[in-house]
């Protein structure tokens, strides 16, 4: 019987203690129940049976408890609930991460000058109505931008704490889940690509300012966080540093920005050529290149190497054509292919359209908008000196003092059309002063004046090296539109002052007028009724676009030109009122 109980016994070791109580083993014999004392296998049995229910219960525990890997590292078990909140951790360590070296590259590089320029930037200056849109959603964000980016290193070593407590925090999450080598693995790679790499390109890209505006108030919330020890990190970068960027553009950069705005590129680069047109009347014409051309580009038809104007719809003579990029026909390429309007409003009734041999050659340059031709005018002038613009005197039409004013004489001066004539004695060398055409008005050629009985002014005397700036400012101070460059300005005053000879060692280097100063302003020749201008009849001419300036009174430069102030003609059809010079010699 014993024997029997000690191989049960044997056999239930390996048996839980639930399967223990299903096999519903005696704890004694079968004469137990008539009071004979229990078997000490019983005794034994039982034993064993608390023993397994011990040994069960610390399995159970173990299951439970983190593996040991090694004789260092305690994982966490996968489906635990452990193992998910570190998982979950980890992963909220890198958008973390993510998040802030995307605002670090984002809002970082974000200038304030130029969220200033976008706030301040008015929608009338814009043409199409989706650059108005634009602008509007720009503006909203560059107004919750400029907060944030005010303070510089503030913002710098409040997104890098956010960046360093996250990318520090990662290997504590994943040594819990993972093997520590592995752990450094996916740190780096995690980290490198999903939490720099990616959010920097995506921070950066076109919608920079709009994805930068989204998490303003964020950032907002995490300067106000970390204030106490961004604040002090902050001040010492200040002290010792000093402000990182800037508060405006100097001079030289203005002048650079608007250089490129111009986009002063020869004739060539700009140039579209003529390829081909559509045959329904479309007015359809495709470029043999791209011609990067904007709803706001305005074009002339002109001649190109190999390639010469020939149309009979189109003028070859500075006339302006307004473009409109559109959709190609099939088998085009959309960067090639675009409409003309005759007019800036490109009204439907204004589109130029081409029948076979209208338009068979040529080529297509850009305009750039006066208002910026004249800002970078107005930059160059700034340096450029009187002697880049001069006139030498043997260009210059001059009269003799002791000319005789007779008919044909003053038949002469009137031909020559112009305002100022310049007066020497004996020899130009011998400058006097310049005459006004007009004072002749009540002179009679059979009165036998010379011209040194009519009145002779002085001339503005500037020395080659005045800066054109300067000299626009005499002009206007001494209230005289013409100069006498020449190197020695003071010895020719004293000269007229004594009613002597100009000495020969005085170098007379020639004429400068105001309106050379003017053309160099709008970088356009002035034309007026008297001047050639390939010798194209005076209907014919067009005027500049967006632009109404009233030409300068002519001298006797023979290049100079108009008599009387005449508006130019705006795109729309409106002219200035008054008149640009205010002031004229008397």
């Amino acid at each position: 019987m014993r024997a029997t109980y000690h191989l049960v016994l044997t056999l239930l070791l390996p048996l839980t203690h639930s399967e223990l109580a299903a096999a519903e083993l005696p704890l004694t014999s079968g004469t137990a129940g008539r009071g004979v004392e229990a078997d000490p296998c019983d005794a034994q049995a039982a034993a064993l049976r608390v023993r397994i229910a011990e040994l069960e219960a610390e399995l159970a525990a173990i299951r439970t408890e983190p593996v040991a890997v090694g004789a260092a590292e305690v994982l966490e078990q996968p489906g635990t609930r452990a193992f998910y909140q570190h998982a979950f951790m980890a992963l909220c360590c890198v958008l973390l991460a993510a998040l802030a070296a995307g605002l670090t590259m984002g809002l970082v590089s974000i200038e304030p000058m130029e969220m200033k320029i976008i706030v301040n930037t008015e929608d009338k200056d814009m043409l199409a109505e989706k650059d108005k849109i634009k602008l509007k959603d720009d503006q909203d964000a560059a107004r919750r931008v400029l907060p944030l980016i005010h303070d510089h290193h503030r913002l710098l070593v409040t997104l890098l704490l956010m960046n360093s407590l996250a990318n520090e925090a990662l290997p504590l999450f994943l040594d819990k889940i993972v093997p520590s080598w592995l752990a450094v693995i996916l740190s780096v790679s995690l980290v490198l690509i999903f939490g720099e790499i990616l959010p920097s390109a995506v921070f950066t890209g076109s919608e920079q300012l709009r994805i930068a505006a989204m998490f303003a108030p964020l950032v907002a919330c995490c300067k106000f966080f970390l204030a106490p020890i961004a604040v002090p990190l902050a001040k010492v970068l200040d002290i010792f540093l000093g402000e990182d960027h800037k508060g405006r553009y100097n001079f030289a950069e203005v002048r650079a920005i608007v250089g490129i705005h111009a986009d002063l590129r020869n004739e060539a680069v700009q140039a579209a050529i003529f390829k081909q047109h559509d045959d329904k009347q479309l007015g359809i014409i495709s470029t043999s290149k791209p011609h990067h051309f904007t709803d706001e580009t305005v074009v002339v038809f002109t001649d190109a190497p190999g390639h010469p104007a020939k149309s009979t719809k189109l003028r070859a003579d500075g006339t302006f054509y307004f473009v409109q990029p559109c959709d190609p026909l099939v088998g085009r390429d959309p960067a090639c292919t675009f409409k003309l309007y005759s007019s800036e409003a490109r009204d439907v009734a204004d589109l130029i359209t081409f029948s076979k041999g209208e338009l068979e050659s040529g080529a297509f340059a850009v305009q750039e908008r006066d208002e910026i031709k004249i800002m970078h005018g107005v930059m160059k002038l700034t340096h450029m000196t009187a002697k880049d613009k001069v006139t030498t005197l043997s260009e210059v039409d001059m009269l003799e003092a002791s000319q005789d004013l007779t008919r044909r004489t003053m038949d002469s001066i009137l031909g020559l059309g112009h305002s100022r004539l310049p007066v020497y004695r004996e020899d130009k060398h011998n400058v006097r002063g310049f005459m006004l055409a007009k004072t002749m008005i009540v002179v009679s050629p059979d009165d036998g004046n010379k011209v040194e009985d009519l009145d002779i002014n002085p001339l503005v005397l500037v020395d080659p090296e005045i800066p054109m700036l300067d000299l626009l400012n005499k002009f206007q101070a001494d209230r005289c539109h013409i100069a006498l460059v020449t190197s020695d300005p003071e010895a020719v005053r004293t000269a007229w002052k004594n009613d002597s000879v100009i000495p020969p060692d005085v170098h007379m280097m020639g004429i400068i007028t105001l309106e050379d100063i003017i053309e160099l302003l709008i970088q356009e020749d002035i034309y007026d009724e008297h001047d050639q201008r390939e010798g194209l009849p005076l209907p014919e001419r067009q005027s500049s676009r967006r632009l109404a300036l009233p030409v300068a009174k002519k001298t006797s430069v023979t290049h100079a030109s108009s008599e009387v102030p005449r508006p130019r003609q705006l795109g729309n059809g409106n002219a200035l009122q008054e008149p640009l010079l205010l002031h004229e010699s008397p």
